[in-house]
């Protein structure tokens, strides 16, 4: 009889002789292969986990040192590494300065895995401007880190992205970002949130300090960043490559309403820029400027040391900023030429003059002058800038630095003739300084002058001219 769904069989499945027959098939072969499935059980744990036995054997080989190093855990976990953080603000910035048109926060956050440097600057106007620098430390070799990746969670539906292509001198947009998005590299971007909120962001770079106020950009060490859809809001995923010596460094400006006007095609007031050329194309083209944690930085020109295509140091040369300055009716403008300038002022040395990081070599082999000289016709400059910021933006946060710098020219002036160049070692040109360089530092002291009512620095600029 067949019975069976049409197969005669000699057993059926009901049959106690068929199971005992069926099962004892089953146990051979579980008996003949099971050491290769064991084999196969053990090398897939071995691969999925090699990021946890590697740092758990970097742990054993390391303990007394990471017992050393204080703090919180920053880093968190993701299946077997622990190679990613948010960054938020701390719970308290440590440090904090009451300006005229806002606050500026710092605070530098060591934990036992990475340490964060974080600063934040809030402006009256509701607009905040975050820096943070990401140093290299020994923990993280330690624990066998080769990468690391930061996250900026904003918690809106929909977003936006606008761009300058540098590279083929196109505009970009992506109307709708979405998670893998990538994002362009080597250019501002600016994000839109739900209509609501609006983002500068300037990606994440390596640096390496090579000397006090000059760095070499490791661009070849920061990797393609996107966003990601996380927690009814977006993540932006900034991943970089870990080396000793090394420090990461981003920056954004924020803002509940817009930062850069995307449709006008009228130019500012005496400026040659639409406000989305201005922001977009001049400071998201500006690879040859970077805005670093104590400043502002140029590319080092040909005939200074140390020289190469990637070096950046502090620069005398504030042309970018002298744009943001003129650009008065722009938000994001304001914002930027404030926090920068305040950044400038910042590094004045206890000398009263802002130093040329880098050696001029003409300087040196004519005059024996070093790196950490004052260019006194850059200076001049440097001060009109900070004097025209103190007025426009009604802080006294630029007087100390101005004081400082026109006590220096008095102090020169006191000596004899001015020079062109100085330095506190005593490293001074002999040549007296250009018709040039009196007419911009007789400006400067006239304006210091006026602004702090020190009549003794107008009747000096007088006298130069």
């Amino acid at each position: 009889m067949n019975d069976d769904y049409g197969y005669n069989n000699k057993y059926s499945d009901k049959d106690p002789q068929y199971n005992k027959k069926r099962n004892g098939k089953f146990m051979e072969f579980v008996v003949k292969y099971n050491k290769i499935g064991w084999v196969l059980l053990i090398a897939l744990a071995l691969y999925l986990g090699r990021g946890t036995l590697s740092n758990t054997i970097n742990t054993f080989r390391n303990w007394e040192d990471i017992q050393e190093a204080k703090g919180d855990v920053i880093l968190m976990q993701r299946l077997f590494n622990a190679d990613r953080f948010y960054l938020e603000d701390p719970a308290e910035y440590a440090d904090s300065v009451e300006l005229d048109n806002g606050t500026y926060y710092h605070n530098l956050r060591v934990g036992s895995d990475i340490t964060l440097e974080q600063e934040k600057f809030e402006f009256d106007n509701g607009d905040t401007f975050r820096h943070v620098t990401i140093p290299y430390v020994d923990t993280l070799d330690l624990l066998d880190v080769e990468t690391l990746k930061m996250f900026v969670r904003y918690m809106y539906r929909a977003g936006a992205v606008y761009y300058f292509d540098s590279e083929t001198g196109d505009w970009g947009e992506i109307s709708s970002i979405r998670g893998g998005t990538a994002l362009p590299q080597n250019t501002l971007l600016y994000f839109v949130f739900d209509d609501a909120y609006y983002v500068l962001f300037d990606p994440l770079y390596t640096y390496e300090e090579l000397e006090e106020g000059v760095y070499e950009a490791k661009d070849d060490l920061t990797m393609l960043s996107h966003t990601n859809r996380q927690g009814g809001g977006w993540d932006i995923l900034s991943p970089y490559y870990v080396r000793e010596g090394m420090e990461s460094q981003s920056w954004t400006l924020e803002s509940s309403e817009p930062l850069v006007d995307l449709e006008s095609g009228e130019v500012l007031p005496g400026l040659d820029y639409t406000e989305k050329e201005l922001i977009l194309k001049e400071l998201g083209l500006g690879r040859g400027y970077r805005w670093l944690a104590d400043g502002y930085y140029a590319s080092v020109p040909e005939g200074y040391t140390p020289y190469g295509e990637s070096y950046y140091s502090r620069t005398e040369d504030l042309e970018q900023l002298d744009l943001l300055l003129a650009a008065e009716e722009s938000r994001a403008a304001s914002d930027l030429a404030f926090i920068q300038l305040y950044k400038v002022a910042q590094n004045i040395n206890e000398y009263g003059y802002f130093e040329v990081p880098v050696q001029n070599t003409q300087l040196y082999n004519d005059y024996g002058i070093r790196y950490g000289y004052a260019d006194l016709k850059a200076n001049a400059q440097i001060g009109q800038r900070l004097v025209t910021a103190a007025q426009r933006y009604g802080s006294e946060a630029f007087e100390p630095a101005i004081r400082s710098l026109a006590d220096f020219y008095a102090d020169r002036l006191a000596e004899g003739t001015l020079p062109e160049y100085w330095h506190y070692k005593g490293e001074t040109q002999t040549v007296t300084a250009s018709a040039e360089t009196l007419k911009e530092t007789a400006r400067f002291l006239t304006a210091a002058g006026e602004l702090l009512g020190e009549s003794a620095y107008t009747e000096l600029a007088d006298s130069l001219m």
